[in-house]
């Protein structure tokens, strides 16, 4: 879903002043905010960070295995 479609299917609510305070949105878009929310904490973790950059050395150093398949590398993690 584009931004454009999210925002023809909000629902403002405005105070006496006329500015938004809340957002009616459809339950499908509530639930993908909500799950982009969890990915975005799991992201910002520093375990998640360490592991990101210690991938990235790895990557620079040429310690990574590549595989054609993915049985070819389910084979070679059960050695």
């Amino acid at each position: 879903m584009t931004l454009t479609e999210i925002e023809e299917k909000a629902k403002f609510i405005t105070s006496k002043t006329g500015k938004p305070v809340e957002v009616i949105l459809p339950y499908d878009i509530y639930k993908r905010f909500l799950e982009l929310e969890i990915s975005i904490e799991i992201f910002k973790k520093n375990g998640t960070q360490a592991s990101i950059k210690r991938a990235k050395e790895d990557i620079k150093s040429g310690r990574v295995k590549t595989f054609d398949t993915a049985d070819d590398a389910i084979k070679w993690l059960d050695k």
